[in-house]
């Protein structure tokens, strides 16, 4: 029988690549909806950490919950952990605008998923997945960052992903982590 773990969002496509990413450590994900404060900070782990925390304890059960952000280095790390705001407030081109004299096009993702269960502190599982920035948005799969974004390895933005490329982009290591983590506690 496989162990269930709740994730905290409202978010399905998130729901997706958990199951998909959880299910080879023969953990069974379930969606917990529920809306949480999100605090402001400039690191990603203390937003998640946070989060987390309350919905642990208001759900009375262990939960996992993801963050992530966008750090462009020679806009030094904007947006950050704001970039959900970022597609909302910006046009592409107006995103585009704040980068595209800048000769270094290197940007990278922090993905937190955190961990809590009532009563306790909560842990924290981190990956940086870097890419490049394009000048123009390629593929429909995603929001406005997603179509500028170019992970190293990779020839197409994640917007122009297939959702199994998507399911695997996103299915990274955070997620072993907090597997080999439930597995030694």
């Amino acid at each position: 029988m496989k162990k269930t773990v709740f994730l905290v969002t409202g978010n399905s496509k998130k729901v997706q690549v958990a199951k998909y990413a959880m299910d080879k450590y023969g953990l069974d994900v379930e969606q917990l909806a529920m809306d949480t404060p999100e605090i402001q900070s400039a690191s990603i782990e203390e937003v998640a950490k946070y989060s987390v925390k309350f919905a642990a304890e208001a759900a009375n059960k262990a939960v996992i919950k993801g963050d992530f952000g966008m750090h462009i280095e020679a806009l030094n790390g904007f947006p950050g952990p704001f970039v959900k705001f970022i597609n909302k407030w910006f046009s592409t081109d107006k995103f585009i605008k704040l980068y595209k004299e800048e000769p270094n096009r290197r940007a990278y993702f922090i993905d937190a998923l955190g961990y809590c269960e009532p009563g306790k502190e909560p842990v924290c599982f981190v990956t940086n997945s870097y890419g490049t920035l394009l000048d123009t948005p390629r593929g429909d799969n995603g929001n406005m960052v997603d179509s500028l974004f170019v992970p190293e390895g990779f020839d197409k933005t994640l917007a122009e992903m297939t959702h199994e490329e998507s399911l695997k982009f996103w299915g990274n290591d955070r997620y072993s982590q907090l597997a080999d983590h439930l597995k030694n506690s």
